[in-house]
């Protein structure tokens, strides 16, 4: 029997067995995927000139994530500003940090009442169209929120916040971010042991301790995992899952509250395709008004358009033909039901471009898309708390008894949902109270 066995090698369970391991716990982990990371992925292609991020890109520094790369050796580098709004080709200079705070500034403090944010926007005077339509846009891109959903009082919580990659300064793993994973992997201990291709589907709880009936990715039913705990860091969008549903998870028996706390909140939507040209040809495309400086003199970075996908990003300071397309929140589920993703961030290029689609297509090279929401394991992007739902996520966090223990983004605190470094924070939160009830035994 083991000590303490993880459920889910994303951040938050690489980071849980880490912090037993550093007080002497072993712990046994195991991950569904054939891979550690969960919605960290990262692909290593000789083919594209920088590692292909098909999940977390954005690194803050300071912070955990950055902490874990360091210790495997990784470095970022940093791009600052370089906003540009496109229409047709033509791009003006955006200070969206500015536009938004005169919107969600408005959150502070938070509304007593808690509603969804379209909702209250709309009863807000003296914003102007624009600065309404930035806010929309960004809460639904950047928080991969559906703003007919999404409350003002977890947004008032998430505002202060700059986890994730947000604010001005942005910093991207120059090796991939997937360093991230491997530096917290490499704390695992003699003791700890990794099981990939594992898919937990039942665990069986008491008092006593916890059995995980699991199998292999393949079908086969494997030996049950014993432990004296067990530490779930399972997505949202996999505890929302129906039962009997692939990559769904049972308990037995079920544990007062969880389904609810999961139900109140929402996995978010994002659809993330990243494209490699033969040359960066928008450079050329792009016009820039009397007196602003270009490309190679004014850093580009960010272009943000009104097509299906409304936000854009290059590697810069990184010279390199590549570029990000994004949609998060219902954008994303539009782009979804058309069924061709590739195909509809091409089109959405062209518009904003003000160029032809066979031009785009003529300087495409390849183009990489990773569906979370179809995938099992993930079921979705990342969580955001719906109206009256800001007390689910503590809920979610709670340990049941002293058997079962919960991490993952979902159960982050103070505005940190949703982001890396708070997956890896909530980690370490369950591994302390498992080491609480240890010493208390």
């Amino acid at each position: 029997m083991s000590e303490v066995v993880v459920i889910g090698a994303g951040v938050a369970g690489l980071a849980a067995a880490r912090e037993l391991a550093a007080h002497g716990v072993a712990a046994t982990v195991l991950e569904a995927r054939g891979r550690i990371g969960g919605r960290v992925h990262t692909v290593h292609d000789p083919a594209w000139p920088l590692p292909v991020e098909l999940g977390a890109e954005f690194i803050d520094v300071p912070g955990a994530a950055w902490e874990a790369m360091r210790a495997a050796g990784g470095a970022a580098y940093r791009s600052a500003g370089g906003m540009w709004e496109v229409r047709g080709g033509s791009a003006v200079p955006l200070d969206l940090e500015r536009s938004i705070e005169r919107v969600l500034g408005r959150l502070d403090p938070p509304p007593k009442r808690d509603r969804p944010f379209r909702e209250w926007l709309a009863e807000q005077r003296g914003i102007a169209g624009h600065d309404r339509e930035l806010a929309l846009r960004y809460v639904e891109g950047f928080h991969a929120a559906e703003v007919d959903r999404v409350g003002v009082r977890w947004l008032a919580e998430t505002t202060g916040e700059e986890g994730g990659g947000g604010g001005e300064v942005r910093f991207h793993p120059l090796g991939g971010f997937g360093r991230v994973a491997e530096g917290l992997r490499g704390g695992l201990g003699p003791g700890g042991e990794l099981r990939l291709n594992t898919v937990a589907t039942e665990i069986r709880w008491n008092e006593d301790g916890a059995e995980v009936r699991c199998r292999s990715r393949w079908g086969a039913e494997l030996e049950p995992v014993r432990a004296r705990r067990a530490l779930v860091t399972l997505p949202l969008g996999v505890l929302q899952a129906p039962e009997g549903a692939e990559g769904a998870v049972r308990f037995v028996p079920e544990v007062a509250g969880k389904a609810e706390a999961a139900a109140a909140l929402a996995m978010g939507s994002v659809v993330k395709v990243v494209l490699r040209f033969r040359r960066p040809f928008w450079e050329e495309a792009l016009r820039f008004g009397a007196g602003e400086d270009g490309p190679g003199t004014r850093e580009v970075k960010f272009l943000m358009g009104d097509g299906a996908f409304p936000t854009w990003w290059t590697p810069s300071p990184v010279q390199a033909p590549l570029l990000t397309a994004w949609a998060g929140g219902a954008a994303a589920l539009r782009v979804l039901a058309g069924g061709d993703p590739a195909g509809t961030a091409l089109a959405s290029l062209a518009g904003m471009l003000g160029v032809e689609r066979a031009r785009v297509e003529a300087e495409l090279e390849e183009c990489r898309f990773h569906d979370w929401q179809a995938d099992p394991f993930a079921r979705g992007a990342y969580s955001y708390g719906p109206a009256g739902a800001l007390e689910a996520r503590a809920e979610l966090g709670r340990p049941a008894g002293d058997t079962l223990f919960f991490a993952g983004e979902a159960t982050a605190a103070d505005g940190w949902n949703g982001t890396v470094d708070g997956a890896i924070e909530s980690g370490r939160r369950a591994a302390r109270e498992v080491l609480e009830r240890n010493r208390s035994e």
